[in-house]
């Protein structure tokens, strides 16, 4: 799978490449299961699951076990089912718990919207 994704994505990830420690495993770890997927995911599992407050967009969120130190997401979209994987948003929702994916949700369909236009690309698939 290759990994493609935005600007305030990789803001995101040089932010906690900065900060290094445990926040910045966890987030190369979520990349490299992406990376690993050999399509989109048919169903979901522990680590990929379907944001349910997504309406427009079929988004997904990448996490991990259950770490009392971080609560990193990172909210995806499958333009193609086998070729491309768009990271939109990473986060450390630990500070903010659910309310998160509300906020996630609307950003996330958003910077699909816009990398759509971007890319002069069809509709979602």
């Amino acid at each position: 799978m290759i990994v493609d994704w935005t600007e305030e994505f990789d803001r995101w990830l040089t932010h906690a490449e900065e900060q290094g420690g445990r926040l910045l495993t966890v987030a190369v770890a979520l990349l490299q299961a992406l990376t690993d997927l050999p399509a989109k995911p048919a169903e979901e599992s522990a680590t990929f699951k379907r944001v349910r407050q997504a309406r427009r967009h079929e988004l997904w969120r990448v996490a991990h076990p259950f770490d009392p130190a971080v609560a990193v997401r990172i909210i995806c979209w499958f333009p193609t089912d086998d070729h491309a994987v768009i990271a939109l948003i990473g986060f450390d929702k630990k500070t903010i718990g659910e309310v998160f994916y509300t906020s996630a949700t609307a950003r996330g369909e958003a910077l699909v919207d816009a990398w759509l236009r971007q890319k002069g690309g069809p509709d979602d698939r």
